[in-house]
């Protein structure tokens, strides 16, 4: 009976193991660099979101501009002559929306008011499925005419079109203000003499 254990013994000798159990955790250093590192993924996901999304507004008005110019050549195939709707390029007389926006969208096929005399966007063969974001113009001339302007920039890049065109020619043009904190505008442009799109994004 003497060489029996206590049984306080027993829980005596537990204890510190219970302690140390309850004693580890996370310390505030390491609850800290968790904080920080959730904060720089949020950061890169809005970051990366915001991105997407203007890419998607940029593609818009990539595909209207090529779409505009199948409907020059196919004006130009029945009529001869390229449509030269707008009053100019980049001068604030885009269609649908003379102030185009990311803040709103605009419905294709109404009155154009700002336009050439005698021109409407509807005498183009152009199939637009839905309100559109950004603001469209397209000028035109004939073989032996200075294409207006004479010249656009596209990122730090100066494309110059021809003084005197040997053929018939055009231009069009997208133009949206993608951020309104900034005067910055982001342009597409595509011509007669390429293929070629360009955009011009202040981003």
């Amino acid at each position: 009976m003497n060489n029996a254990v206590p049984f306080i013994g027993t829980v005596a000798a537990r204890t510190p193991a219970v302690r140390r159990r309850v004693a580890e955790g996370f310390t505030l250093v390491e609850l800290m660099v968790v904080v920080v590192i959730i904060g720089v993924l949020s950061v890169l996901a809005v970051v990366g979101y915001r991105k997407l999304i203007r890419e998607s507004h940029i593609s818009e008005a990539t595909n209207m501009v090529q779409n505009i110019r199948v409907a020059q050549e196919a004006y130009h195939a029945e009529t001869q002559q390229y449509a030269n709707i707008s009053t100019g390029i980049a001068d604030g007389a885009s269609y649908p929306s003379a102030t185009p926006t990311s803040n709103f969208v605009t419905a294709w096929g109404a009155n154009c008011t700002n336009c050439n005399n005698g021109w409407q966007w509807t005498q183009l063969p152009l199939h637009v499925d839905g309100p559109v974001m950004f603001g469209y113009e397209t000028v035109a001339g004939v073989a032996g005419s200075a294409a207006k302007p004479p010249s656009v920039t596209a990122n730090g890049q100066q494309i110059t079109f021809p003084n005197a065109s040997p053929t018939d020619w055009f231009i069009v043009d997208a133009v949206c203000d993608l951020d309104t904190t900034t005067p910055a505008k982001t342009y597409v442009y595509t011509s007669s003499w390429s293929n070629q799109v360009w955009v011009d994004d202040p981003e």
